[in-house]
């Protein structure tokens, strides 16, 4: 098998990529589908499948840190 995977590169010819509109909007269409009825980050808005206790996805900006209650590091030297 492991033949067949080392010829296989070199066998395929790559497709110009051109832009699809309704290729786009249908894909987007399904992956809206998919995200449906799942939550969001209170405070950013991104789809999530499992928020924290404060209801945020998990990103770690400081804005996200106030909210959970924690107080950003600041790097010494800054004021």
């Amino acid at each position: 098998m492991s033949a067949v995977l080392a010829a296989a590169p070199a066998d395929v010819e790559e497709k110009d990529w051109a832009a699809n509109r309704k290729v786009t909007l249908e894909r987007l269409r399904i992956v809206d589908m998919i995200h449906e009825g799942k939550p969001a980050c209170r405070l950013c808005g991104q789809t999530v499948n499992h928020p924290d206790k404060f209801g945020l996805c998990s990103k770690t900006s400081d804005a996200h840190q106030e909210w959970r209650g924690i107080t950003p590091k600041r790097k010494a030297g800054k004021r």
